[in-house]
């Protein structure tokens, strides 16, 4: 019996929970498969066709196999990165405070041994809670979002698609040079300064980029250090706040709903070059260690001695769920700690507002 032929499939770099499959003649059903078992099996009327499949949340390969009426088969396999279909939901914030998740907050913040800032939000419901919002903390590789706004918006993804990949998923501080010098016609100073004008043109007056990213020579220096410096002499700027309001912005603007998309990004490139490089950041340390198994979540963390830090938006089944969790100690946050910190921060915020959470009506405060 003669095999149909290989089904052609069409998803967006990040879906919201279907994907479009055309199959052609002699196919008799399809099946669909991920995380190695098959999710779902649908016949198929004769002649080609074009069909909608519905897709799994969650980030990995999905296969789809047309089978013919013999038994015969052919198959596709795609990399999905799929978010719940309540994620086309748009808030904004401030929103209100959910009191027990207020209380949660405050205690993760009170046992960290050092400055800690936090923002939260149902991007649905409103509900939340912050302690020290709106603190200025060293931003550290978070900022390699702004980073990554102001390239895509000035049309640079184009010819920087690797390097665009190792700033983001990777956190290369080279990479992120790379591109601010890009940006910056050869000078990665003034490209630094034009990622600032992008977080203005967002709105974001506590958050700034002033140089390139120092990197560090790999061998082991003399210890010659100040061991106590103010925290604001450092070239990256933000709040969890600003941090949080940055996440929301690409969040509306890969759904359409203006963020980024005001500065000239359209959904589908926000989707595609934004979105879903967030998607695939591979820091598991942090508030992805806080979330249950699966959960997408779109972020970028940042990390030296002195700080630890994570940001970015949790896709939970009931909506999407900002979260910005910020740490300095002039001495030095260990890994454990910062971690260990922003993972009970996470933790707390599924669990309080997996359902929406609580508030009526007194509005958030840093």
């Amino acid at each position: 019996m003669e095999a149909p032929p290989p089904p052609v499939i069409a998803i967006s770099p990040v879906s919201f929970g279907a994907m479009a499959v055309r199959v052609g003649p002699r196919t008799a059903r399809i099946e669909v498969q991920a995380s190695g078992r098959i999710i779902g099996r649908r016949p198929v009327a004769r002649g080609p066709r074009r069909i909608s499949v519905r897709l799994p949340v969650g980030l990995g390969p999905v296969r789809v196999r047309a089978v013919g009426r013999g038994g015969s088969r052919w198959s596709r396999t795609v990399r999905a990165r799929v978010l719940p279909p309540a994620s086309r939901r748009a808030g904004r914030l401030p929103g209100f405070v959910d009191r027990r998740l207020q209380a949660d907050v405050r205690a993760a913040t009170e046992r960290l041994p050092a400055i800690g800032g936090v923002y939260v939000q149902h991007l649905i419901t409103g509900c939340g809670a912050a302690v020290n919002a709106d603190a200025q903390f060293p931003g550290a590789s978070t900022l390699k979002a702004a980073i990554l706004v102001d390239a895509v918006r000035r049309g640079r993804h184009r010819r920087l698609a690797g390097t665009l990949d190792a700033m983001i998923v990777d956190s290369s501080d080279r990479a992120a040079n790379v591109v601010l010098r890009a940006g910056g016609d050869g000078s990665p100073v003034v490209g630094a300064g034009r990622v600032t004008e992008t977080l203005r043109d967002l709105g974001f007056a506590r958050s700034l980029v002033r140089r390139p990213y120092i990197i560090e020579d790999a061998r082991e220096r003399l210890p010659i250090r100040t061991e106590a410096t103010p925290a604001l002499f450092t070239n990256f700027i933000t709040t969890p706040y600003e941090l949080s309001r940055l996440m929301v912005a690409i969040h509306r603007g890969a759904i359409g709903a203006g963020g980024v998309g005001r500065l000239g990004i359209s959904e589908r490139i926000v989707r595609s070059e934004l979105l879903a490089r967030l998607l695939d950041v591979r820091d598991p340390t942090k508030l992805a260690r806080g979330l249950p198994a699966g959960t997408p979540l779109a972020h970028k963390s940042g990390f030296t001695e002195q700080v630890k830090h994570d940001a970015g938006v949790v896709y939970l089944r009931r909506g999407p769920v900002v979260v910005a969790a910020m740490s300095w100690s002039a001495s030095g946050v260990s890994d454990a700690a910062g971690s260990a910190f922003i993972a009970d921060i996470a933790r707390a915020a599924a669990r309080r507002l997996s359902l929406g959470g609580s508030c009526r009506g007194l509005p958030l405060r840093g």
